[in-house]
This record gives structure tokens, C-alpha cells and sequence, in this order.
């Protein structure tokens, strides 16, 4: 079965119904969360979000045709744009971006992105988005590097047996990105991930030990 993975993000349960509403009538499956603006655990607070949003998460291989069902519900709506809708003055370059990162825009956003294009006599043919979705999901799927400092302290608390450095561990081994076509990557290199299993190690060893230390040798004095 597959995984639920994050889709889009709403700022609100009642803006995400329209396209709720859209997944229902196709029978797409998903799941709905909120997302407090904090992670459940986070001991370098880098992953920390001021405020709460509505999340729908859908199975990674239904991104695509989600995606496109979007498009044709929203291609009736273009014909009452304002004209002066913020997209009428992004440059062609922002546009183009806008094709390659549809998920961080609304899909009626895509749409008028690409009509805009054609007008400029761009070519936004499907092989040409394809192609720049392509390069885009190869940059994106790089991992990011962490800071040596987290790894030092990760090492120390692992070390004075602190149930923190066995977490950061934990965070730098397992961590995952969802990319634009639902696929996972990992969030650090192979270096890293290697350095994030061996503080989990040195933690679970270290806090063993100092745990047998408290219950065995402390009493005994």
C-alpha cells in the first residue's frame, strides 16, 4: 500500500474544500492533518513554523493526475481574472519557475502561467515542461548539507548519554523530502546519514551504560 505524503498546504480548513470537494468527486483517496507549527520533536528547533496550516497528503503516484484534475477545473476560472492579476507582471523567467514548482503554487497560478508564456510566444510545449521538471527534481533531489556543529553535538550528547544526541542522530539518518512527483530522498548525503547511525549507536551504548551505572554501581556505595 502506498504511503500518504504531503500534497498541499491550506491556511485553513474551509479554503481547502473546494479542493477537497475536487478529490471526492474523483474518488481520490487522501488523509488531512493540521500542522501545528511545531514538529514533535525537533532538538535543533530547524524545522520550526510560526503559525498552523491544513494539510492534505494524497499516495505519491496520484500527485500527477491530481495535478491535472486541478488544471481542468480551474481553466473555466481564467476567463474572469482581473487584469490586474498579480501573475500579468512576472517576468518570463518567474513564470517558467512557476511551471517547475507546481506544487508551491495554486494550480489555476500553473495554468495562467503557461497561457501567459504561449502569449510571449514561449514555448511551454509538454517536453519542454518536462524537461525543466526534470532538471528541477534532479537539483531538489541533492541533499542538503547539515552544519558540522550539529554533528559535534550530536557526538557529545551521545557520548554523555543524553537521550537528545540519540534524536539528532535519529534526524540525520532517517530524515526524507518529499520531491514535486511524490517521490522520497533523503534529506542528508550518505556521509551524513552514516555519521547520524553511528551517534544512535554511541547514544543507545552510552545511555545503556550510564543507565547501568545509576541502577548498579551508585547504589552499592
Amino acid at each position: 500500500m502506498f504511503e500518504f505524503l504531503r500534497y498541499q498546504t491550506f491556511p485553513s480548513e474551509q479554503a481547502a474544500q473546494p479542493f477537497l470537494e475536487l478529490l471526492r468527486q474523483h474518488e481520490v483517496p487522501f488523509e488531512t492533518s493540521v500542522d501545528t507549527g511545531q514538529p514533535e520533536f525537533d532538538p535543533t528547533m530547524a524545522f520550526n513554523r510560526p503559525y498552523a496550516t491544513f494539510v492534505v497528503s494524497l499516495h505519491g503516484p496520484d500527485f500527477e493526475w491530481v495535478r491535472r484534475l486541478e488544471e481542468d477545473a480551474h481553466r473555466e476560472a481564467l476567463a474572469t481574472l482581473s487584469p490586474d492579476h498579480y501573475l500579468f507582471g512576472f517576468t518570463d523567467v518567474e513564470l517558467f519557475n512557476i511551471l517547475t514548482n507546481p506544487l508551491e503554487w495554486s494550480s489555476l497560478d500553473v495554468i495562467l502561467a503557461g497561457q501567459l508564456l504561449r502569449q510571449r510566444g514561449r514555448d511551454v510545449s509538454a517536453d519542454a515542461i518536462r524537461l525543466l521538471r526534470e532538471h528541477r527534481l534532479a537539483a531538489d533531489a541533492q541533499p542538503e548539507r547539515s552544519s558540522k556543529g550539529r554533528i559535534i553535538w550530536g557526538y557529545l550528547l551521545a557520548l554523555l548519554g543524553g537521550v537528545i544526541g540519540i534524536f539528532i542522530g535519529w534526524e540525520l539518518h532517517a530524515s526524507k523530502r518529499t520531491l514535486s512527483d511524490g517521490r522520497q530522498v533523503p534529506a542528508y548525503p550518505a556521509a551524513e546519514r552514516a555519521h547520524g547511525l553511528r551517534i544512535m549507536v554511541l547514544g543507545i551504548i552510552s545511555f545503556v551504560c550510564w543507565f547501568a551505572v545509576r541502577v548498579w554501581v551508585v547504589p552499592s556505595r
